[in-house]
């Protein structure tokens, strides 16, 4: 076929050679020509990855476009000289009747070319059914193309009754929806929104949202692709620590800074250490006080190691102390198996999640069974201390109906411990804190 058509003379005039590197069209072009290679190979790119190539002589392409009547939907790029004839789109119907072997091939294609991408558009529906994420994808007015089963679960509708129509619907306020599309567009991509919807079994719900604008070739704008998951526990844990920072925690560390706190934290103190002075009595109260606090803030989380559930919860506490006077240069939460799944720090920089992923398995967890505090000493690196620095940390165990569901970790300052309490190493092996009662 492919010698029939370059011998013909009138087609020979339509035989154009592309240089390596140069482009034979754009995506969002609005030319219709035809395209046959007679010799070299070609990349089609969206924007500027790969999508596939052509490099059998006789192979037909640019017809979407021409049967469409649109534009370009991909870019064609020669990867090393290129012949091709390009018939022009106004010559294409009679070039079609005279050799309509090639109106075959390009049926062939086109059908191959719909039972791939059918395979492909199965395979991601099912990968996306797997996510426990909501997947939503939306065209350029707002209106729902596709999305996937935990889309259903979270915003209680079934595809039926969502297909095509807008996503503003779903939430109680549409003007903050509007107002968050506009604010994606301009900034590209938003890492996290939270967004109240209605869910029509179980009521309002706050749904966290990262949105990224998808654009063709031209920068055009074409819809929204959507990731959301229920934030409604956080929202409530949120609501629930901040009644407590109102109202429980200053009048409580108030009354325990003035001499209250012996009241507060008597029945988990051994009586055997009584004759501490005030100023060690007063760490020691600090640290039992602190770790009641976050126990009972932390235990849901505990149970699945849930770091965007802990991760705000220990923010908030650090908001509550000074950073310069507190003797905590940290918080490590561990789960079972003593591996951190959060950290944090008073001054709650980017590198704090550095430690997230490490064990602490090796580590010698010193105290006794009947404290739920433990005593580690460990060797850090830092930059002043490449070789390592020996510092002292205190391991609270967090025990849920007689199963320990992981650890809570205070890394200290032992400098100012020394300095303003006059605590040692040897003082915290001598410290014991009762188990609280189930």
């Amino acid at each position: 076929m492919l010698e029939q058509i370059t011998k013909n003379p009138d087609l020979t005039k339509y035989m154009t050679t592309f240089k390596e590197g140069e482009i034979l069209f754009l995506e969002g072009d609005d030319s219709q020509d035809l395209f046959i290679l007679v010799s070299g190979s070609v990349d089609f790119l969206k924007g500027s990855k790969k999508i596939s190539e052509v490099e059998e002589p006789g192979a037909v392409f640019g017809e979407i476009s021409f049967l469409l009547g649109g534009k370009r939907t991909a870019s064609a790029k020669a990867t090393d000289q290129v012949k091709a004839l390009c018939i022009p789109k106004e010559k294409i119907t009679s070039f079609l009747t005279e050799f309509p072997e090639v109106g075959n091939r390009i049926t062939r294609h086109l059908a191959h070319r719909l039972d791939e991408t059918s395979q492909i558009l199965t395979g991601l529906k099912e990968f996306c059914d797997q996510l426990p994420d909501a997947v939503v994808l939306t065209d350029r007015e707002g209106k729902i193309m596709s999305w996937n089963s935990a889309a259903e679960r979270l915003y209680g509708r079934g595809w039926e009754q969502m297909h095509d129509r807008s996503m503003e619907e779903i939430y109680e306020e549409p003007q903050a929806y509007r107002s968050f599309l506009e604010e994606v567009q301009s900034r590209y991509s938003i890492r996290e929104k939270i967004l109240k919807i209605k869910h029509p079994e179980r009521g309002s719900l706050f749904v966290s949202t990262s949105t990224t604008i998808l654009y063709d070739g031209h920068h055009n704008f074409q819809g929204v692709l959507s990731l959301g998951r229920d934030v409604t526990s956080i929202k409530k844990l949120e609501t629930r620590y901040r009644r407590l920072r109102n109202w429980l925690i200053p009048s409580v560390v108030l009354l325990a800074l003035l001499g209250g706190s012996l009241f507060f934290v008597s029945p988990y103190i051994s009586k055997g250490i009584e004759n501490v002075d005030v100023r060690k009595h007063e760490v020691r109260s600090q640290f039992a006080k602190d770790y009641l606090l976050l126990k009972s803030l932390l235990l849901d989380v505990f149970r699945f190691a849930d770091r965007t559930k802990s991760t705000p919860v220990l923010r908030e506490f650090f908001k509550l102390i000074d950073p310069e006077q507190t003797v905590y240069s940290g918080i490590v939460l561990l789960d079972r198996e003593k591996r951190v799944f959060d950290y944090s720090s008073p001054e709650a920089g980017p590198e704090d999640g550095a430690l997230v992923g490490s064990s602490y398995a090796g580590i010698d967890f010193q105290g006794s069974d009947r404290s739920p505090m433990r005593l580690l000493v460990l060797y850090r690196a830092d930059k002043e201390h490449p070789m390592g620095r020996r510092s002292i940390e205190l391991a609270f165990e967090i025990e849920n109906e007689s199963q320990v569901l992981g650890w809570l970790v205070f890394q200290l300052k032992m400098d100012l411990l020394k300095r303003k309490y006059s605590v040692t190493e040897e003082d915290f092996r001598k410290f014991q804190i009762r188990k609280p009662q189930q």
